[in-house]
């Protein structure tokens, strides 16, 4: 599966390039955008443009264009923040997972927050790899086991020279789980011998319930970062 806003295999991504549409031919840049956005399975405008490095007014106009090409739609969740953009089921003809059918207000925050820490751990290890929940439960269908089982909200893959390649799950929780829950899913991790570590990134009140949770000994696989980290 292809990390986010990575090219997608060359043989898929040669069958999409330049696949003509009315008033418009599909770019490589195109086809990139479509990507990173059905990879998490929506973005705000703030989140693309940290990703491809975009400004005013050149932003709107890339988007636009793929508004108007029924590729792309811009919907307002909530009143007082940016509206987000997912794929048409069109648009996602041209990436690897299926168009997000839904977006509940709980899933909103949660995936924008996601989103925003890709993006630190992108800034801040350019040379690594992602894998999204969404291709995660792709990939668990495609081999027959269904939904069951708990998911990560990502995985880092680090690679450094002479070292050998890391698996590092990543979760972000914006509010505190039940403790036991919380407990049940840090024992099951330290059964997961491929990942090297968990980091987890938190509001610093629930960085401390994780905190709590984890003992002496898991504090050496477990990671617990703030929020407030990404922001800064």
């Amino acid at each position: 599966m292809t990390a986010a806003g990575a090219k997608l295999k060359a043989t898929d991504r040669g069958a999409n390039l330049g696949a003509k549409l009315p008033g418009m031919q599909l770019t490589e840049r195109d086809l990139e955008i479509l990507e990173f956005i059905n990879t998490f399975g929506f973005c705000a405008m703030p989140q693309l443009e940290a990703r491809f490095g975009w400004s005013k007014p050149r932003n709107y106009q890339i988007v636009k264009r793929l508004l108007s090409a029924n590729l792309l739609i811009h919907e307002k969740i909530l009143h007082a923040r940016h509206g987000i953009y997912r794929l048409t089921r069109k648009g996602a003809g041209y990436t690897e997972l299926p168009a997000l059918s839904r977006i509940t207000l709980s899933s909103y925050n949660h995936s924008l927050a996601v989103t925003d820490v890709y993006l630190y751990l992108r800034q801040k290890y350019p040379k690594a790899e992602w894998m999204s929940e969404r291709e995660m439960v792709m990939d668990k269908y495609a081999a027959g086991l269904g939904k069951s089982g708990h998911l990560p909200d990502g995985i880092l893959y680090l690679s450094s020279p002479g070292k050998k390649d890391q698996k590092i799950a990543v979760e972000v929780e914006l509010r505190s789980k039940g403790k036991a829950r919380l407990e049940s899913i840090i024992k099951w991790y330290t059964s997961q011998f491929d990942f090297a570590e968990v980091w987890y990134f938190c509001p610093q009140v629930v960085a401390n319930a994780v905190k709590g949770s984890m003992g002496e000994q898991r504090s050496k696989f477990i990671k617990v970062f703030s929020l407030k980290e990404i922001a800064s």
